[in-house]
Protein backbone atom coordinates (compact mmCIF):
# COMPACT_ATOMS: atom_id res chain seq x y z
CA UNK A 1 0.00 0.00 0.00
CA UNK A 2 1.94 3.52 -1.04
CA UNK A 3 4.87 3.69 -2.21
CA UNK A 4 7.74 1.88 -0.49
CA UNK A 5 10.49 4.29 1.52
CA UNK A 6 8.61 7.49 0.05
CA UNK A 7 7.36 8.50 3.44
CA UNK A 8 10.35 7.69 5.47
CA UNK A 9 12.05 9.98 1.97
CA UNK A 10 10.18 12.90 3.40
CA UNK A 11 10.79 12.45 6.42
CA UNK A 12 12.71 15.94 6.81
CA UNK A 13 9.31 18.27 5.54
CA UNK A 14 7.59 16.25 8.07
CA UNK A 15 5.45 18.50 10.40
CA UNK A 16 3.54 17.63 13.73
CA UNK A 17 0.32 19.99 13.89
CA UNK A 18 -2.50 20.07 16.13
CA UNK A 19 -5.87 19.43 15.05
CA UNK A 20 -6.88 22.39 16.86
CA UNK A 21 -4.54 24.37 13.62
CA UNK A 22 -7.23 23.16 11.02
CA UNK A 23 -10.38 24.66 12.70
CA UNK A 24 -13.03 25.96 10.65
CA UNK A 25 -11.67 23.41 7.77
CA UNK A 26 -13.06 20.35 5.98
CA UNK A 27 -11.15 17.26 5.87
CA UNK A 28 -11.50 14.52 3.59
CA UNK A 29 -10.34 11.26 5.40
CA UNK A 30 -9.92 7.54 3.65
CA UNK A 31 -12.96 5.92 5.23
CA UNK A 32 -11.19 2.32 4.69
CA UNK A 33 -8.12 3.76 6.58
CA UNK A 34 -9.91 3.81 9.74
CA UNK A 35 -12.08 0.67 9.05
CA UNK A 36 -8.78 -1.70 8.42
CA UNK A 37 -7.85 0.00 12.01
CA UNK A 38 -11.20 -0.92 13.37
CA UNK A 39 -11.09 -4.24 12.62
CA UNK A 40 -7.87 -5.22 14.52
CA UNK A 41 -10.01 -4.53 17.73
CA UNK A 42 -12.23 -7.07 16.78
CA UNK A 43 -10.71 -9.89 14.64
CA UNK A 44 -11.27 -12.85 16.56
CA UNK A 45 -15.13 -11.81 16.31
CA UNK A 46 -15.14 -10.80 12.88
CA UNK A 47 -13.07 -13.82 11.89
CA UNK A 48 -15.55 -16.38 13.59
CA UNK A 49 -19.09 -14.50 12.31
CA UNK A 50 -19.89 -13.41 15.68
CA UNK A 51 -21.82 -9.65 15.44
CA UNK A 52 -19.93 -6.74 16.52
CA UNK A 53 -19.32 -2.99 15.46
CA UNK A 54 -16.37 -2.10 17.28
CA UNK A 55 -14.73 -1.28 14.28
CA UNK A 56 -17.88 1.67 13.50
CA UNK A 57 -17.01 2.27 17.45
CA UNK A 58 -13.20 3.13 16.53
CA UNK A 59 -14.03 5.17 13.24
CA UNK A 60 -16.43 7.23 15.17
CA UNK A 61 -14.50 8.09 18.02
CA UNK A 62 -12.08 9.85 15.09
CA UNK A 63 -14.96 11.16 13.39
CA UNK A 64 -15.86 13.23 16.88
CA UNK A 65 -12.43 14.17 17.73
CA UNK A 66 -12.16 16.30 14.36
CA UNK A 67 -15.24 17.45 15.28
CA UNK A 68 -14.75 18.53 19.00
CA UNK A 69 -12.03 20.53 17.07
CA UNK A 70 -14.19 22.21 14.61
CA UNK A 71 -13.16 20.43 11.81
CA UNK A 72 -15.91 18.99 9.45
CA UNK A 73 -14.95 15.17 8.48
CA UNK A 74 -15.78 14.37 4.37
CA UNK A 75 -15.48 10.15 4.70
CA UNK A 76 -14.60 8.96 1.52
CA UNK A 77 -15.10 4.93 0.31
CA UNK A 78 -13.54 2.85 -2.11
CA UNK A 79 -16.51 1.82 -4.94
CA UNK A 80 -15.74 -0.86 -7.41
CA UNK A 81 -12.77 -2.43 -8.37
CA UNK A 82 -9.67 -1.00 -10.62
CA UNK A 83 -8.96 -3.16 -13.44
CA UNK A 84 -5.15 -1.76 -12.90
CA UNK A 85 -4.92 -3.28 -9.21
CA UNK A 86 -6.28 -6.84 -10.89
CA UNK A 87 -3.29 -8.84 -9.78
CA UNK A 88 -2.71 -6.44 -6.60
CA UNK A 89 -6.00 -7.24 -5.52
CA UNK A 90 -5.81 -10.67 -6.10
CA UNK A 91 -2.71 -11.80 -4.18
CA UNK A 92 -3.83 -10.02 -0.90
CA UNK A 93 -6.82 -11.80 -1.09
CA UNK A 94 -5.14 -15.18 -1.54
CA UNK A 95 -2.68 -14.17 1.65
CA UNK A 96 -5.91 -13.02 3.68
CA UNK A 97 -7.28 -16.93 2.86
CA UNK A 98 -4.58 -18.25 4.00
CA UNK A 99 -4.62 -16.67 6.97
CA UNK A 100 -7.78 -17.49 7.92
CA UNK A 101 -7.69 -21.35 7.63
CA UNK A 102 -4.48 -21.25 9.40
CA UNK A 103 -6.68 -19.30 12.41
CA UNK A 104 -9.15 -21.74 12.32
CA UNK A 105 -7.01 -24.62 12.20
CA UNK A 106 -5.18 -22.98 15.39
CA UNK A 107 -8.18 -22.27 17.13
CA UNK A 108 -9.64 -25.93 17.14
CA UNK A 109 -6.36 -26.56 18.49
CA UNK A 110 -6.80 -24.18 21.44
CA UNK A 111 -3.53 -22.45 20.19
CA UNK A 112 -5.58 -18.97 20.80
CA UNK A 113 -3.08 -16.26 21.05
CA UNK A 114 -2.05 -17.52 18.05
CA UNK A 115 -4.72 -17.77 16.09
CA UNK A 116 -5.49 -14.39 16.86
CA UNK A 117 -2.22 -13.00 15.33
CA UNK A 118 -3.57 -14.83 11.88
CA UNK A 119 -7.14 -13.35 12.61
CA UNK A 120 -5.58 -10.01 12.42
CA UNK A 121 -3.27 -11.04 8.75
CA UNK A 122 -6.80 -12.47 7.28
CA UNK A 123 -9.34 -9.20 8.16
CA UNK A 124 -10.53 -7.00 5.45
CA UNK A 125 -13.22 -4.80 5.29
CA UNK A 126 -16.02 -6.01 3.55
CA UNK A 127 -19.04 -3.94 1.39
CA UNK A 128 -21.31 -4.75 4.46
CA UNK A 129 -19.28 -3.34 6.82
CA UNK A 130 -18.97 -0.31 4.79
CA UNK A 131 -22.44 0.02 4.51
CA UNK A 132 -23.25 -0.35 8.17
CA UNK A 133 -20.68 2.36 8.74
CA UNK A 134 -21.75 4.57 6.21
CA UNK A 135 -26.07 4.05 7.07
CA UNK A 136 -25.89 3.58 10.73
CA UNK A 137 -23.30 6.09 11.88
CA UNK A 138 -22.58 8.59 9.48
CA UNK A 139 -25.98 9.06 7.91
CA UNK A 140 -27.79 9.06 11.48
CA UNK A 141 -25.19 11.46 12.78
CA UNK A 142 -24.95 14.28 9.55
CA UNK A 143 -21.82 13.15 8.40
CA UNK A 144 -21.15 13.88 4.72
CA UNK A 145 -19.45 10.80 2.30
CA UNK A 146 -18.95 9.87 -0.88
CA UNK A 147 -18.26 6.23 -2.25
CA UNK A 148 -15.91 6.75 -5.37
CA UNK A 149 -16.77 5.10 -8.46
CA UNK A 150 -13.67 2.87 -8.20
CA UNK A 151 -10.60 3.53 -5.70
CA UNK A 152 -10.83 6.65 -2.88
CA UNK A 153 -7.80 7.63 -3.27
CA UNK A 154 -8.36 9.36 -6.59
CA UNK A 155 -11.79 10.82 -5.19
CA UNK A 156 -9.87 11.99 -2.09
CA UNK A 157 -7.36 14.08 -4.63
CA UNK A 158 -10.53 15.18 -6.38
CA UNK A 159 -12.09 16.75 -3.53
CA UNK A 160 -8.83 18.98 -2.92
CA UNK A 161 -7.95 19.27 -6.23
CA UNK A 162 -11.63 21.32 -6.31
CA UNK A 163 -11.45 23.08 -3.20
CA UNK A 164 -14.13 20.97 -1.37
CA UNK A 165 -11.91 19.93 1.08
CA UNK A 166 -8.52 21.58 2.40
CA UNK A 167 -6.54 18.35 3.24
CA UNK A 168 -6.95 14.90 3.20
CA UNK A 169 -6.19 12.19 6.04
CA UNK A 170 -4.76 9.13 5.22
CA UNK A 171 -1.94 6.78 5.69
CA UNK A 172 -1.19 6.09 2.01
CA UNK A 173 1.71 7.54 0.41
CA UNK A 174 -0.22 7.11 -2.77
CA UNK A 175 -2.21 10.73 -2.20
CA UNK A 176 1.29 12.75 -2.75
CA UNK A 177 1.74 10.77 -6.15
CA UNK A 178 -2.20 11.47 -7.13
CA UNK A 179 -0.75 15.38 -6.68
CA UNK A 180 -2.71 16.14 -3.36
CA UNK A 181 -1.36 19.60 -1.81
CA UNK A 182 -1.83 18.70 2.26
CA UNK A 183 -1.55 14.90 3.49
CA UNK A 184 -2.19 14.42 6.89
CA UNK A 185 -0.83 11.11 8.14
CA UNK A 186 -0.71 9.39 11.84
CA UNK A 187 -3.53 10.57 13.45
CA UNK A 188 -2.90 10.79 17.14
CA UNK A 189 -6.29 10.69 18.94
CA UNK A 190 -4.38 11.25 22.75
CA UNK A 191 -2.25 14.39 21.69
CA UNK A 192 -4.91 15.45 19.07
CA UNK A 193 -2.21 15.61 16.26
CA UNK A 194 -1.11 14.39 13.02
CA UNK A 195 1.89 14.74 10.73
CA UNK A 196 1.40 16.81 7.62
CA UNK A 197 3.31 16.65 4.60
CA UNK A 198 3.29 19.85 2.35
CA UNK A 199 3.20 19.51 -1.21
CA UNK A 200 5.01 23.04 -1.51
CA UNK A 201 8.14 21.69 0.93
CA UNK A 202 8.72 19.37 -1.92
CA UNK A 203 11.92 21.54 -3.10
CA UNK A 204 13.69 21.22 0.09
CA UNK A 205 14.54 17.81 0.12
CA UNK A 206 17.42 17.28 -0.40
CA UNK A 207 19.62 14.13 -0.75
CA UNK A 208 22.24 13.33 2.81
CA UNK A 209 25.27 11.15 2.99
CA UNK A 210 24.53 10.31 6.63
CA UNK A 211 21.06 8.74 5.14
CA UNK A 212 21.37 6.10 2.23
CA UNK A 213 18.03 6.12 1.87
CA UNK A 214 17.58 9.91 1.12
CA UNK A 215 17.10 11.35 -2.18
CA UNK A 216 16.43 14.82 -3.61
CA UNK A 217 13.37 16.78 -4.91
CA UNK A 218 14.79 19.85 -5.39
CA UNK A 219 14.30 21.26 -9.47
CA UNK A 220 11.82 18.38 -9.42
CA UNK A 221 8.48 18.81 -11.32
CA UNK A 222 4.95 16.79 -10.88
CA UNK A 223 5.70 15.10 -13.94
CA UNK A 224 9.22 14.16 -12.38
CA UNK A 225 7.98 12.70 -9.04
CA UNK A 226 5.67 10.68 -10.29
CA UNK A 227 7.84 8.76 -12.69
CA UNK A 228 10.29 8.24 -9.64
CA UNK A 229 7.36 7.15 -7.61
CA UNK A 230 5.96 4.51 -10.31
CA UNK A 231 9.35 3.48 -11.92
CA UNK A 232 10.42 2.32 -8.18
CA UNK A 233 7.22 -0.05 -8.13
CA UNK A 234 3.07 1.01 -7.08
CA UNK A 235 -0.36 -0.92 -7.27
CA UNK A 236 -0.35 -0.31 -10.47
CA UNK A 237 3.15 -1.39 -11.65
CA UNK A 238 5.23 -3.96 -10.20
CA UNK A 239 9.10 -2.27 -9.75
CA UNK A 240 11.91 -3.33 -12.38
CA UNK A 241 13.95 -6.43 -9.65
CA UNK A 242 16.51 -3.85 -8.11
CA UNK A 243 15.06 -0.56 -8.44
CA UNK A 244 13.56 1.10 -5.48
CA UNK A 245 12.86 4.74 -4.84
CA UNK A 246 16.47 6.26 -4.40
CA UNK A 247 17.25 3.62 -7.71
CA UNK A 248 14.49 5.22 -9.54
CA UNK A 249 15.34 8.79 -8.27
CA UNK A 250 19.02 8.35 -9.34
CA UNK A 251 18.42 6.92 -13.12
CA UNK A 252 15.96 9.39 -13.57
CA UNK A 253 18.20 12.23 -12.66
CA UNK A 254 20.90 11.20 -14.84
CA UNK A 255 19.35 9.66 -17.67
CA UNK A 256 15.86 12.15 -17.46
CA UNK A 257 13.10 10.52 -19.10
CA UNK A 258 12.00 6.76 -18.49
CA UNK A 259 12.43 5.69 -21.44
CA UNK A 260 16.24 6.40 -21.22
CA UNK A 261 16.33 4.45 -18.14
CA UNK A 262 15.02 1.61 -19.58
CA UNK A 263 16.87 1.64 -22.40
CA UNK A 264 20.22 2.02 -20.19
CA UNK A 265 18.74 -0.71 -18.04
CA UNK A 266 18.29 -2.99 -21.18
CA UNK A 267 21.55 -2.22 -22.50
CA UNK A 268 23.74 -2.61 -19.20
CA UNK A 269 21.85 -6.11 -18.62
CA UNK A 270 21.96 -6.50 -15.17
CA UNK A 271 18.67 -6.29 -14.31
CA UNK A 272 15.38 -8.03 -15.90
CA UNK A 273 13.17 -5.57 -17.06
CA UNK A 274 9.61 -7.37 -17.45
CA UNK A 275 8.34 -7.74 -21.25
CA UNK A 276 5.94 -4.61 -21.86
CA UNK A 277 7.09 -2.34 -19.14
CA UNK A 278 7.02 0.84 -20.96
CA UNK A 279 3.48 0.26 -22.18
CA UNK A 280 2.04 -0.34 -18.56
CA UNK A 281 4.16 1.74 -17.00
CA UNK A 282 2.08 4.75 -19.50
CA UNK A 283 -1.14 3.04 -18.20
CA UNK A 284 -0.33 3.24 -14.43
CA UNK A 285 0.95 7.04 -14.77
CA UNK A 286 -2.58 7.71 -16.61
CA UNK A 287 -4.36 5.95 -13.47
CA UNK A 288 -2.77 8.33 -11.02
CA UNK A 289 -3.87 11.38 -13.50
CA UNK A 290 -7.09 10.62 -15.17
CA UNK A 291 -8.84 7.67 -12.80
CA UNK A 292 -13.01 8.27 -12.84
CA UNK A 293 -14.17 10.29 -9.82
CA UNK A 294 -17.54 11.12 -9.18
CA UNK A 295 -17.80 14.96 -9.12
CA UNK A 296 -20.74 16.24 -6.11
CA UNK A 297 -20.90 19.25 -7.72
CA UNK A 298 -22.20 18.17 -11.03
CA UNK A 299 -23.07 14.53 -9.64
CA UNK A 300 -21.64 12.84 -12.29
CA UNK A 301 -18.79 10.73 -13.03
CA UNK A 302 -15.15 12.78 -14.41
CA UNK A 303 -11.61 12.06 -14.83
CA UNK A 304 -9.85 13.19 -11.97
CA UNK A 305 -7.50 15.58 -14.96
CA UNK A 306 -8.89 16.24 -18.11
CA UNK A 307 -7.52 13.69 -21.27
CA UNK A 308 -4.56 16.02 -22.06
CA UNK A 309 -3.39 13.45 -24.62
CA UNK A 310 -3.53 10.20 -26.89
CA UNK A 311 -6.67 8.14 -25.26
CA UNK A 312 -7.32 4.55 -26.06
CA UNK A 313 -9.80 1.40 -25.08
CA UNK A 314 -6.74 0.03 -23.16
CA UNK A 315 -6.34 3.35 -21.07
CA UNK A 316 -10.25 3.62 -20.67
CA UNK A 317 -10.20 0.02 -19.04
CA UNK A 318 -7.48 0.63 -17.02
CA UNK A 319 -8.50 3.95 -15.52
CA UNK A 320 -12.17 2.96 -14.75
CA UNK A 321 -14.95 2.48 -17.66
CA UNK A 322 -17.95 4.63 -17.51
CA UNK A 323 -20.40 3.88 -15.49
CA UNK A 324 -24.13 3.03 -16.68
CA UNK A 325 -26.67 5.34 -15.61
CA UNK A 326 -28.36 3.18 -13.14
CA UNK A 327 -25.42 2.29 -11.45
CA UNK A 328 -24.27 5.94 -11.19
CA UNK A 329 -27.75 6.77 -9.70
CA UNK A 330 -26.96 4.45 -6.87
CA UNK A 331 -23.75 6.11 -6.11
CA UNK A 332 -25.55 9.50 -6.48
CA UNK A 333 -27.45 8.07 -3.02
CA UNK A 334 -24.66 7.49 -1.37
CA UNK A 335 -23.73 10.68 -0.92
CA UNK A 336 -25.29 12.62 2.54
CA UNK A 337 -27.94 14.96 2.04
CA UNK A 338 -25.37 16.90 4.49
CA UNK A 339 -23.81 20.22 2.43
CA UNK A 340 -20.27 21.53 2.61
Amino acid sequence: MGISGLLTALKSIQVTRHLSEFSGQTLAIDAYVWLHKGVFTCPTELATGKNTHKYVDYAMHRVRLLQYHNIQPYIVFDGGPLPAKKNTESSRKRRREEHLSRGNTLALQGKHREARECYVKSMDVTPQMASFFRTQALRAENIPYVVAPYEADAQLAYLERMGIVNGVITEDSDLLVFGCQNVLLKLDVVASTVISISRKDFGTVTARRSDPNSISLVGWSDVQFRAMAILSGCDYLGSIPGVGLKTACFLLRKWKSVEQVVRVILLEGKKSVPPGYLERFRLAEKCFLHQRVYCPLEEKLVYLRPIDGDWDEDAEAYVGRWVHSYLLSSVAKEISATSI
